[in-house]
């Protein structure tokens, strides 16, 4: 049982942790305040009080799919909400205004939506074993134990991103960006398909011999490239299609930045 803990919290943790690592070491590389990241920290922390809160009427909504169109909806307004951000990161001009309200207010908010996310998975895994005090203290540890590994995760790509030379501490970043969107595009019709939204299809392939989605390994490419053993074509569609949006997106404000090199530094 502490096994499974430390899996399925890292899991949760790891996501929201790279994130925020994500979203700071660009914040930086722009130039703006990271209180917004902060300010997503707290409101999603209490969001995912909220959400738990309500999580049987939440679930029992939409005729009992309300979980699945509630995840859905997140994920789906994340990605939307990145690849705004991308197009600022791409501009990097905010350096003039440290305080430039658009992307301090995206950073927020898809903190504060990720962490709302990952943060009721987590209280609804541990709160379904207070009813057997026996596994609780293992479940626990084995929570502590995933929480400090994807904490510790996330702040050595924080430091590894911040530490990159010249245009590469927004490049990367930017790049990561994408793929956690192309991810989250993923997972939102996995969670469509669970609520009859989207029709079911045989997965493409199946790696679970190579690389168990289970694993250490597989977690970890699950919160870094959205990882899936068994994908549908409707989800690598749709991770493809991500992708080259936030390409578009580059390459369309690379380009205005080269026609209007002065826009956007007043």
């Amino acid at each position: 049982m502490t096994i499974s803990a430390v899996i399925i919290i890292l899991r949760e943790v790891l996501e929201a942790a790279l994130l925020v690592s994500l979203l700071l070491s660009s914040s930086m590389a722009m130039g703006i305040s990271r209180r917004g990241v902060v300010a997503g920290l707290v409101l999603g922390v209490i969001g995912a009080g909220l959400v738990t809160w309500q999580f049987d009427l939440i679930s029992d909504s939409f005729e009992g799919i309300g979980q699945e169109v509630f995840n859905a909806t997140l994920l789906g307004a994340m990605v939307l909400l990145l690849l705004v951000y991308s197009g600022y990161l791409v501009k990097r001009t905010a350096h003039q205004h440290p305080w430039a309200s658009a992307p301090l207010v995206i950073a927020c908010l898809v903190v504060a939506m990720a962490v709302t996310r990952e943060g009721v998975e987590v209280f609804v895994f541990l709160y379904g074993f207070t009813a057997s005090p026996s596994k609780l203290l293992s479940v626990l540890v084995g929570g502590a134990m995933g929480a400090g590994i994807g904490i510790s995760l996330g702040v050595l790509i924080f430091y590894g991103l911040i530490n990159l030379p010249g245009r590469l501490r927004a490049a990367v970043p930017l790049f990561l960006l994408a793929l956690v969107a192309a991810g989250m595009a993923s997972q939102a019709v996995v969670y469509l398909t669970q609520g009859g939204l989207i029709e079911s299809s045989l997965p493409v392939w199946d790696t679970t011999d190579w690389i168990s989605e289970a694993s250490v390994t597989g977690q970890l490419l699950y919160s870094l490239l959205g990882y899936e053993a068994t994908p549908t074509a409707t989800q690598l569609v749709l991770y493809g299609m991500t992708l080259l949006l936030f390409i578009a997106v580059a390459l369309i404000v690379h380009r205005q930045q080269a026609v209007f090199p002065g826009a956007g530094t007043q």
